[in-house]
């Protein structure tokens, strides 16, 4: 099945049309740009359909965000609009004025959104960056990656390719947004592509959240022991989480721990926060809603995180044990747009076990 691509834009309803028609189920390479009153429409290698808007006016003044694949209500449309159905689909690149948007990672929010099925997901580039193109990928490698990585420009197909009936991968639908009550409240994951990301040489660990305690664990992974027994001071973990209202982030590759504050504002305000941690082997940084970065380094020489106890998110059960007394309580508070690696997106809706979970009242 075949259909066309149209730019609609202008308070005047100006429309540009693909000349070619595009496959349903196929990768599609757009390209639009506006330069004043004419914008330009190409679609593949086709050639550019350009339109110039009537009137005098040059400028686009856009007070609503940037929305993606449809929009929380149809009333937000323009009239001139034609249709006001949603994108159903997959979106794999979006570059703007020459910088490419991390679409899950610099979200503000979303609703039924899920990973779009793709051969990065099985981290083929090891602990090098996997870039999709398409069907295929290929494999940046980062300064200092312990193993070896493929070239940096070895564009790998996927084998066997997908049916073209099937190249549209269908989504997990997350329509809830969890809170947590603080007192045995948590979602536990241990599924391998969640796990994968987290026992490793690097996490990067993006997430929203909005918190009314001043204390209390966001996300916990750590080694199981025996409730017999002491814990071993130098056990693996992973920690973050609130303490007197400032972000903390904790960790212990099995040779010293390391203790990350962001002390440049208090994050207890019952206000909706972005959040990034990344380590990257010893060293880690914290950034709050793209503020000041603060960073700090593990002591020892073990660069590797080895958990096994899956990833607790919004508390953990007996978290006083679990978490060596680190922490008394979860969160209370709702998390929602949990991102690991820039590219995962934690089904915080399916998690392999919840308790004591509700919805979050916006």
């Amino acid at each position: 099945m075949k259909c066309r691509l149209f730019l609609k834009w202008h308070a005047a309803g100006a429309t540009a049309g693909s000349e070619n028609p595009v496959r349903l189920g196929e990768w599609v390479e757009v390209r639009v740009s506006r330069t004043g009153r004419l914008a330009s429409l190409e679609v593949e290698d086709g050639p550019a359909q350009e339109i110039l808007a009537p009137g005098a006016f040059t400028q686009l003044s856009l007070p609503l965000n940037l929305y993606l694949g449809g929009a929380p209500s149809s009333d937000m449309y323009s009239p001139k609009m034609k249709t006001t159905a949603s994108f159903v689909g997959c979106i794999q690149t979006i570059v703007l004025n020459n910088r490419e948007v991390g679409i899950l990672a610099e979200a503000l929010g979303g609703v039924n959104v899920g990973n779009c099925g793709h051969a990065c997901e099985a981290r083929p580039c090891g602990d090098a960056e996997c870039r999709p193109l398409r069907e295929r990928f290929t494999c940046r490698c980062r300064p200092g990656v312990p193993h070896p990585c493929p070239a940096p420009d070895d564009y790998t197909p996927l084998v066997p390719p997908p049916a073209k009936s099937n190249a549209v991968t269908s989504v997990r639908y997350e329509r809830a947004v969890p809170s947590f009550t603080g007192s045995e409240s948590y979602l536990h994951y241990n599924d391998a592509d969640t796990m994968k990301r987290i026992i490793s040489y690097r996490v990067d660990i993006n997430m929203r959240f909005r918190a009314s305690s001043s204390s209390g664990l966001l996300l916990w992974s750590g080694r199981q022991s025996d409730p017999q027994e002491q814990r071993d001071e130098n056990d693996d973990f992973l920690a973050l989480g609130l303490d007197h209202g400032y972000l903390t982030l904790a960790y212990n590759l099995g040779s010293g721990e390391a203790v990350l504050r962001y002390n440049i504002t208090r994050l207890d305000d019952d206000l909706w926060h972005r959040i990034r941690a990344v380590r990257n082997e010893q060293w880690a940084s914290l950034v709050v809603d793209s503020g000041t970065g603060v960073s700090a380094s593990s002591p020892g020489q073990l660069r590797q995180l080895n958990t096994d106890t899956g990833l607790y998110v919004g508390g953990a059960p007996d978290i006083v044990r679990t978490t060596g007394g680190r922490y008394a309580k979860g969160i209370v508070g709702c998390i929602s747009d949990l991102v690991l690696d820039s590219d995962f997106s934690v089904a915080l809706s399916s998690p392999a076990q919840a308790t004591n979970t509700h919805s979050c009242i916006p």
